[in-house]
């Protein structure tokens, strides 16, 4: 009789525990970038742009050019979208976005710690209009 009474409660408390609603798994999700670039500057560029939020196609190539790099440039419509840089000396780099709520975004980057001859970037694409202020910038 014990084991059928337990039983019972055991069901009981799995069907009245408070489940997570779509909506509730939504808001707690991170914010997805549209699409990232990684890669390794150009040969003998050691220092370049560390981090910075960029909103215009003319910083854009610059930047680009600053690294070394010889290939065109990802494709950005900077009327929809803006883009994050970032730079390391550590193999891989990787981004982390956190919405802090009114139309705030604090884009992180994390690198790893194991120092190599060179430079690798990451250009993080973000949608411009989802947002009012990407980390200490207003859009």
């Amino acid at each position: 009789m014990r084991v059928l009474f337990f039983i019972l409660l055991g069901w009981l408390a799995v069907s009245w525990a408070d489940e997570i609603s779509p909506t509730e798994m939504k808001k707690n999700e991170s914010p997805k970038p549209l699409r990232e670039f990684f890669g390794e500057a150009g040969a003998g560029v050691e220092k370049g742009p560390t981090r910075g939020l960029i909103m215009d196609g003319v910083e854009y190539v610059k930047i680009w050019r600053e690294l070394g790099l010889i290939e065109e440039p990802g494709t950005v419509d900077f009327a929809k979208e803006v883009v994050v840089l970032s730079t390391t000396r550590g193999s891989r780099i990787t981004f982390r976005l956190r919405d802090e709520g009114e139309g705030r975004l604090q884009v992180m980057s994390i690198a790893t710690r194991d120092i190599r001859p060179g430079l690798r970037f990451a250009f993080c694409v973000l949608s411009r209009p989802a947002w009012k202020q990407i980390n200490d910038s207003k859009l």
